[in-house]
């Protein structure tokens, strides 16, 4: 039997509660709130799949080397046991960063203005930590095309998977053909806070990682 759409997204996603300390998703949603720098992009990346409309888009980020400082044992996860996990996602071996900036970034969404820009994935595995939930109706889900080689969210919305977050669970998926972004929040005064993990492997190296993206995401 064929598979309809072969190329269709897809994503693994493990609870992850029981390795977490005492008050975890607090102590992230506090310090996210503490320490995120905003920084208005513009959608020029060569990861950037917005549609030309979009000139710009407002984001909240907390760099890999405040959340080192502040946030060690989300760190220390990251190199042990969330990578174990990544690794039962995909049979190529699979390397932590090197460079602490972008291993483990915490990405903030407040109020329903702010939306994640629609990008693609440079590394070949991408984790997701929620720090908060939000179901369907709430808006804050991840939305991903099903088909490659997408650009703008309506194109995506048109054909597409969603995620919905829910504290504690963590998601692996390779989106580096996938156009994907986050959707706004419904409520004003919402909070979504997510670390971003990324993970590489011998054919999509650390080495590979576009020279913009630094800049791009303001994690410099």
């Amino acid at each position: 039997m064929s598979i309809p759409n072969a190329s269709m997204f897809l994503w693994h996603s493990f609870d992850a509660r029981s390795l977490l300390p005492v008050n975890w998703a607090s102590t992230v949603v506090q310090f996210a709130l503490a320490n995120a720098t905003q920084r208005l992009i513009a959608p020029t990346s060569v990861t950037s799949r917005e549609g030309e409309e979009i000139d710009s888009l407002i984001t909240l980020t907390v760099g890999g080397q405040t959340v080192r400082q502040g946030l060690p044992w989300l760190f220390d996860l990251y190199e042990t046991a969330f990578k174990d996990l990544a690794q039962r996602c995909t049979s190529e071996p699979l390397f932590v960063a090197s460079d602490d900036r972008y291993g483990v970034n915490l990405n903030v969404q407040r109020g329903s203005e702010m939306r994640y820009e629609a990008h693609v994935d440079s590394n070949p595995v991408e984790g997701l930590l929620y720090a908060t939930s939000h179901p369907e109706g709430t808006g804050g889900e991840l939305v991903v095309s099903n088909n490659i080689n997408t650009f703008g969210i309506s194109t995506i919305d048109n054909n597409c998977s969603r995620i919905y977050p829910a504290a504690g669970h963590l998601v692996f998926f390779d989106a580096r053909k996938h156009a994907h972004y986050v959707a706004p929040l419904r409520a004003t005064d919402a909070i979504r806070v997510v670390v971003a993990m990324n993970f590489y492997a011998p054919s999509c190296p650390e080495s590979a990682r576009p020279a913009d993206l630094n800049r791009h995401l303001g994690i410099e």
